[in-house]
């Protein structure tokens, strides 16, 4: 997520809803449809696979390792994952993915797509089937469900260090994310931030969306989000999409992913496309879809909309001046302004192209705006009251 400093040490994020549909369905998945399945990214590349079926009250596992190429939007079948499986953790780092310790084998991969082979790693400190990973800036964390344990990878020398306890106890079937330096894993309808370089636990804003497990999480422009789902029953499956902004700390519901409600999809992202196919609602699926939340922004160049707020640090106003936002409805755009807790010191339509904030009642420290359209979240920001 890059950072754009002004000259008034004011900074934001890009933005991340749309008007038109933020989903494109693309070639389904190359073989059959199941859930509890796994996908990472390598390169340029996606490699879906594994997972299982029980439908007809036969449980088939499945083995198959699949490659998703963006720019053909095709599948090329790979070389089989060496142990059937699901319910695994999956993650990649530079040139290589690692997948495994699943619902049925403990066994650990490492999968290097320039030779197409697997290769059996050591064996791993816990069982990590049905829990989640995340790679933060190059660095593998892996959860163990059912408890409060978290360790690290370390691919150079195929070894794993215990790290700080999580203060909760980890979910099956969780989902988790990273932005920049640190990481995000959803509990049930808990959101925790981890610090790796300072090995700390925070606890964010509390999700407010249906699903407490079964999701699908990535990042994308600095931003989180969780994708279906089920909460509480496994039939009580979902569509929401719910995006988190780790500087506001809040989480705005999107449009609903297009397709059937579901739980235990996979997904992988590439760059800032994310993808997501497969999941199971009773009946299994094989279709794939992409994600981009700028795809089909309402006003398209989002480089011709910018904000400054100074003075920053403001003591007894702030001014906000905004440029490019002829391209968006004046009457449906909204000025929101929060203290880091969340609660809401100011909110006013945007009618003209400068706004000028009276700040001298505010108690000091530092506070966030967000500018929304038609009710979608388009940028946020911060500054300071001395």
């Amino acid at each position: 997520m890059k950072l754009k400093f002004a000259i008034v040490s004011f900074f934001f994020l890009w933005s991340l809803s749309s008007k038109a549909s933020d989903w494109q369905q693309l070639a389904d998945f190359g073989a059959e449809g199941r859930h509890r399945g796994t996908a990472i990214s390598i390169g340029t590349k996606g490699y879906m696979g594994l997972g299982h079926y029980n439908g007809t009250g036969n449980n088939i596992i499945k083995s198959d390792w699949w490659e998703y190429d963006p720019a053909t939007n095709a599948w090329t079948q790979k070389s089989d994952h060496p142990a059937g499986n699901y319910g695994v953790i999956a993650f990649s780092v530079g040139s290589v993915g690692y997948v495994g310790s699943g619902q049925i084998s403990s066994n650990f991969y490492k999968y290097d797509p320039s030779t197409n082979s697997w290769t059996l790693m050591g064996a791993t400190p816990a069982s990590f089937n049905n829990s989640t990973s995340m790679v933060v800036q190059g660095r593998p964390f892996c959860f163990v469900a059912g408890s409060n344990q978290l360790f690290e990878y370390e691919y150079l020398t195929d070894s794993w260090i215990a790290k700080n306890a999580p203060p909760f106890s980890v979910g099956f079937w969780t989902c988790s994310f990273a932005i920049g330096e640190k990481g995000y894993i959803k509990t049930s309808n808990s959101l925790w931030e981890y610090k790796p370089f300072l090995d700390e636990w925070i606890q964010r804003a509390q999700y407010p969306g249906i699903a407490t497990s079964g999701s699908v999480a990535f990042e994308q422009y600095g931003m989180g989000y969780v994708v279906c789902g089920y909460g509480g029953s496994l039939s009580n499956v979902t569509s929401e999409v719910w995006e988190f902004n780790p500087m506001a700390n809040q989480w705005n519901l999107l449009e609903e992913f297009p397709g059937t409600s579901r739980r235990f999809s996979a997904g992988f992202s590439i760059g800032n496309k994310c993808f997501m196919g497969t999941g199971t609602n009773g009946t299994n699926f094989g279709d794939f879809w992409q994600f981009d939340a700028l795809a089909n922004f309402e006003g398209q160049n989002m480089e011709n909309l910018s904000i400054k707020a100074f003075p920053n640090p403001a003591t007894d106003y702030v001014n906000f001046e905004f440029e490019g936002s002829e391209s968006f409805s004046s009457s449906a755009m909204q000025l929101t302004i929060t203290s880091v807790t969340g609660q809401k010191v100011y909110s006013q339509p945007v009618q003209s192209t400068k706004i000028k904030v009276i700040t001298a009642s505010y108690q000091k420290g530092t506070y966030i705006y967000h500018l929304s359209n038609k009710n979608k979240l388009i940028k946020t920001g911060k500054f300071i009251v001395n």
